[in-house]
């Protein structure tokens, strides 16, 4: 069966009637600067850990190079050779200083509105459309920048990250959500109690850290001012590539319950510049749902990929948008029908044209 234009586009409009879980990745913040993926922080972390490594350090180190070099793995798998705590925690900083850099150019002109966070009218489309029984819209990153807290500045929409607090915010869920709720006093005859009053919001989930996450005291926090001028004694709560990621997030599952009770509780899901390189994220629940129970999910990308192409196939109600291979139009993609569609006039792989098109300006 080939698949139409009419098809395609009544299909995405039925997926938007339902509230997905939205999941974005590096490919939301690359599509404003290149500097955010991980062809570039390679780069950098060929170029600064050359030097005053150990002999076990730089051994493990030109596994991981030696495997690049070859094209045998991607950069996330290469990274598994690094077993080092010293050298893995050394890469944690110049990740977190690269990032933050590049992060820290862009805070201002995103929460002024001179530069637009690419994914931001989307989310803000979705804010909006929020049903009054139901004011949260669930988004995860595995990011380490703050990219899209800069545009839900911009946006006025509230977010919560898990954190409450001052300067230094510690991670307590059910506290974090007392900031998005006002108790309004009761009416009538007789007066009714008074009830918890919930504003419509973003609860963030960034189950890899940030670069404003720490542990300090043996405790999880969030400190903004510490994102460029991190103190001594004070360890970055981030995880990096390789097999370090694994076993520090089996380690933190307990702050990853909150990612997993939202994943279980949607029947609908929305990845956005995701490239399905990262198991732990999308995991034995998301083959679940959207292979044994069917689940709705839309992929918006650049680029499709073997993996994407490997979900679709076993996902009957996965549909993708993204970029043709030999031009910026786009194509749209779904296992049911026998060819892809495309779309010669559009570039709809791209967030706001996506977003102007389906869920209008």
């Amino acid at each position: 069966m080939e698949l139409t234009k009419d098809v395609a586009y009544q299909a995405i409009a039925e997926f938007f009637t339902d509230k997905p879980f939205v999941l974005f990745g590096t490919g939301t913040s690359c599509a404003l600067d290149l500097n955010f993926g991980m062809p570039a922080l390679e780069r950098h972390l060929r170029a600064e850990l050359a030097l005053g490594m150990t002999e076990a350090q730089a051994q493990q180190w030109q596994q991981v190079v030696s495997a690049l070099n070859a094209g045998s793995h991607d950069f996330e798998s290469a990274m598994d050779f690094i077993k080092d705590e010293v050298l893995t925690n050394r890469i944690v900083e110049l990740t977190a200083s690269f990032v933050a850099y590049h992060d820290n150019a862009y805070a201002h002109s995103i929460m002024s509105g001179s530069c637009e966070w690419p994914a931001g009218s989307l989310l803000k489309k979705l804010v909006a459309a929020l049903p009054q029984a139901d004011k949260q819209l669930h988004v995860a990153t595995p990011n380490y920048d703050l990219l899209a807290e800069y545009a839900l500045v911009r946006y006025k929409i509230p977010y919560i990250t898990g954190f409450h607090g001052g300067f230094l915010r510690y991670y307590d869920w059910s506290e974090a959500q007392k900031s998005v709720q006002t108790i309004q006093k009761g009416f009538g005859r007789p007066r009714q109690p008074p009830r918890v009053v919930e504003c419509k919001h973003v609860r963030l989930h960034k189950p890899h850290g940030s670069l404003n996450t720490f542990e300090w005291e043996a405790q999880l926090i969030e400190c903004d001012n510490w994102i460029l001028n991190k103190p001594e004694g004070v360890t970055r709560a981030m995880i990096t590539p390789g097999t370090a990621k694994y076993q520090r997030l089996h380690k933190d599952r307990a702050q990853l319950a909150e990612y997993d009770k939202a994943v279980v509780n949607h029947t609908s899901f929305l990845f956005l510049g995701f490239g399905f390189n990262d198991s732990q994220l999308v995991n034995n629940t998301f083959r679940q749902k959207l292979e044994q129970d069917q689940c709705r999910a839309l992929v918006i990308t650049r680029d499709s990929n073997p993996r994407i192409e490997e979900w679709l196939k076993n996902c009957p109600n996965m549909w993708i948008i993204c970029k043709q291979t030999e031009s910026d139009k786009s194509r749209i993609y779904n296992s049911k029908f026998k060819s892809w569609l495309q779309i010669d006039d559009k570039e709809l792989w791209r967030f706001d044209a996506f977003t102007n098109e389906f869920l209008g300006g």
